[in-house]
């Protein structure tokens, strides 16, 4: 799974509304338990977050879910099912804040993509 085939998978899915709010690995973490039944229903679904841009960092481009406000921080969170190739749910979230350190660290570690198991 690279971060091309989720950004598509995004853009069929649909638009989706961007959250504007401080990007914090507890704020990841709660949304992905909130929805833990996504992944007790299926073991293949895969959690993950897509940066298109960190800290100002851009990484790939993610068409059709962020308008042109420069925000620093644009992260796409949600769950991907590889066997019907979509996304069963995603969300995206904008911030100006500067993220978690954790946050950056991760993204800068998968280029962009990381995968939680």
């Amino acid at each position: 799974m690279d971060p091309f085939t989720i950004a598509a998978a995004i853009a069929f899915f649909g638009g989706l509304g961007v959250v504007v709010l401080a990007i914090t690995a507890e704020r990841i973490t709660q949304w992905f338990r909130a929805r833990g039944r996504i992944k007790a229903e299926s073991s293949e679904v895969i959690a993950f977050t897509l940066a298109e841009r960190i800290a100002n960092r851009q990484y790939v481009e993610v068409s059709g879910i962020f308008d042109q406000r420069p925000e620093k921080t644009r992260i796409v969170q949600g769950f991907y099912d590889p066997e019907a190739d979509e996304i069963v749910d995603a969300r995206a979230m904008a911030s100006n804040r500067k993220p978690d350190r954790t946050i950056v660290q991760h993204h800068e570690e998968g280029q962009g993509l990381v995968i939680y198991q």
